[in-house]
């Protein structure tokens, strides 16, 4: 049996919730995932999360002696401080209190974030945010998504709603977004956007890639530009241009030091996405920080949720001066509770 004392994490989807195991050094030694059925309600999503973590810990062979605490990644608004997801339109949650649930079960420190600042957490910590003091991670696919760190600690923002990036407005009185909004980021970059805006402007789209339009995908329009095609170039072109916009303003607002970029657009060919968006930084945001903040792709993919949500507890859990504690750390204190 492994000596080592560990987290869990969980990364709740909109279609799957991911489970791992995960040392203090953001290395996932186990990992399984489930569907997540949101149709069924949060109280049966919570019974599948905790025996997903039962039987995750039953087959690494762990005891809960060996778990620090369990930090979970929500696809939504959350008070993290009451472990109280707020609202979370994809799986149909409002005012759940998942942390107060799972804790009983448990008997180990649950701690809460909305699934981008858990994914920026990570990144921050074990990714390549490592060394840095203010970090935003971009989620670009169905949505698009920002967690950011500022001086060592996720920022949440006053009313919980930091960090929406596909929702500031980019075109006043523009198309439609699916907040209920209109202009928004996500209405023209996001990867439902994209392939809509891809079935009305590029002419020929079924013919040239074999396939009906339900089923176009993000990755057949960057894979038309790359070869050249036109309205393909035209398309991508655009998008580059409207999340380069957001980032420009983000590094303007923030002073962020490095933007990492993931999710499935990401996917897209350097050429066609990561090297102009990082010229389009370098030429339009503000002189002093343009060469300076770092943009790259995500170290960490699709884990990131997961591995920062099992590290969420060096953000909650230090002591008075500030200083993070370790899982060890975290594991003698909840024994002392215990025995009090």
């Amino acid at each position: 049996m492994d000596s080592k004392v560990f987290n869990v994490g969980v990364d709740l989807g909109g279609t799957n919730i991911k489970f791992g195991i995960v040392d203090e050094d953001g290395v996932v030694v186990e990992q399984e995932r489930e569907k997540t059925l949101a149709s069924r309600g949060s109280t049966a999503i919570i019974a599948t999360i905790i025996h997903g973590i039962d039987a995750i810990l039953k087959r690494r062979g762990l005891s809960l002696e060996q778990i620090a605490s369990i930090g979970l990644g929500i696809p939504g608004t959350t008070d993290s401080s009451r472990g109280v997801v707020l609202f979370a339109p994809n799986i149909f949650w409002r005012n759940v209190e998942v942390s107060r649930v799972i804790q009983r079960s448990f008997n180990v420190p649950v701690y809460v974030a909305q699934d981008t600042r858990a994914a920026v957490w990570g990144e921050y910590l074990v990714g390549a945010g490592r060394g840095y003091s203010s970090i935003a991670s971009l989620t670009l696919g169905t949505g698009v998504g920002c967690g950011m760190v500022l001086d060592g600690k996720i920022f949440h923002g006053a009313l919980n709603a930091a960090g929406e990036f596909g929702h500031q407005l980019v075109e006043v009185d523009g198309s439609e977004c699916n907040c209920g909004r209109c202009g928004c980021l996500e209405a023209y970059a996001g990867g439902l956007s994209i392939v809509r805006q891809a079935r009305e402007k590029i002419v020929g789209i079924e013919a040239l890639l074999h396939k009906n339009l339900d089923d176009v995908e993000v990755f057949d329009v960057f894979h038309l530009a790359n070869e050249g095609n036109p309205d393909a170039l035209r398309l991508t072109s655009s998008v580059v241009r409207t999340i380069g916009i957001g980032l420009v303003n983000l590094v303007n607002l923030t002073s962020v030091e490095l933007i990492s970029i993931s999710g499935g657009v990401c996917n897209a060919p350097s050429k066609l996405l990561l090297d102009p968006l990082i010229e389009f930084v370098r030429s339009h945001a503000y002189e002093s920080t343009a060469y300076k903040v770092q943009i790259c792709r995500s170290a960490l993919g699709e884990d990131a949720p997961l591995i920062g949500a099992a590290l969420l507890y060096r953000e909650r859990a230090v002591n008075p001066r500030g200083v993070q504690v370790s899982a060890r750390d975290v594991a003698n204190e909840l024994a002392g509770v215990q025995e009090s």
